[in-house]
């Protein structure tokens, strides 16, 4: 449930002069819950049912970003079991979009099943870097030229959408798995108005423009066909998503916005 990084392209050659940031004030520091329920599953598979919920909260903290995200969801099976899996994330990323920490941890029926904690740092705008786990162990993990991280990849995106741009390429690197990075693609699919049950929910979400992005996971460097998942997004100029959908391939889990608040910037 990779939010963050959205929240993730162009070819990744026209990355390498990564366009002017977005300013910080255009986005808005906010926090945002969700219900998570299955939306559709395939004849057969094994998932029937889905809920849960999401808190996603990012914050302009003056050098940086600040990016907490946490995910509850109960998978219900044919035969019976049920399964709670959760996802945190914890990060800060500097406005210059060159350095980043992280630490993600995942979760199965109250366990912690994987961690993963380190830094990243790029040697400039458009060029690569390394970054350095230091769980679940020591890993050092170059990184090529033009990627990005989450919260620049937000920005990038939607300074292309703004211009009319409706296809952007990059490689992401969130720290989510110790592959690091992902090759994204994203497809504007449609600008729909503000629908009237969200924009009751906060002046955050009462006014366009909206986007509808489909994003498409791929395994870095792979050049496969087919992505390794596929999220749908409804995001806000100001940075806030209104709807996303997660496609796990044989069923589907729709997450819709339930309430969202602003908060303070740091006020450097």
């Amino acid at each position: 449930m990779r939010l963050a990084s959205f929240l993730g392209r162009l070819a990744l050659g026209a990355l390498l002069a990564l366009p002017e940031l977005v300013s910080a004030g255009e986005l808005a520091s906010h926090r945002a819950t969700y219900d998570m329920k299955l939306s559709r599953s395939q004849i057969g598979a094994d998932v029937v049912d889905v809920r849960g919920t999401m808190t996603y909260e990012w914050l302009d903290a003056c050098g940086g970003w600040t990016t907490t995200q946490k995910s509850q969801m109960k998978f219900f099976y044919q035969d019976g079991r049920t399964v709670d899996l959760g996802w945190s994330l914890n990060s800060w990323e500097s406005k210059d979009g060159l350095r980043y920490r992280f630490f993600i941890g995942n979760i199965t029926d109250g366990k912690v099943t994987s961690e993963f904690k380190g830094d990243a740092k790029l040697d400039g705008p458009g060029l690569g870097g390394v970054a350095r786990f230091s769980l679940p162990k020591e890993l050092k993990l170059d990184l090529p030229t033009g990627t990005l991280f989450p919260t620049a990849h937000t920005i990038s995106l939607l300074k292309h959408l703004k211009a009319g741009d409706r296809l952007l390429y990059a490689t992401v690197f969130d720290g989510a798995d110790e592959k690091g990075y992902s090759d994204i693609s994203a497809v504007l699919a449609g600008t729909p108005a503000p629908d009237a049950a969200t924009a009751v929910l906060s002046p955050l979400v009462a006014i366009g423009p909206v986007y509808r992005v489909r994003l498409a996971f791929f395994a870095a460097g792979d050049n496969q066909a087919t992505p390794d998942h596929e999220q749908t997004l409804s995001v806000y100029s100001n940075g806030i998503v209104s709807k996303l959908s997660l496609d796990y391939g044989s069923f589907i889990v729709d997450g819709i916005l339930r309430k969202v608040e602003a908060l303070p910037t740091a006020g450097c």
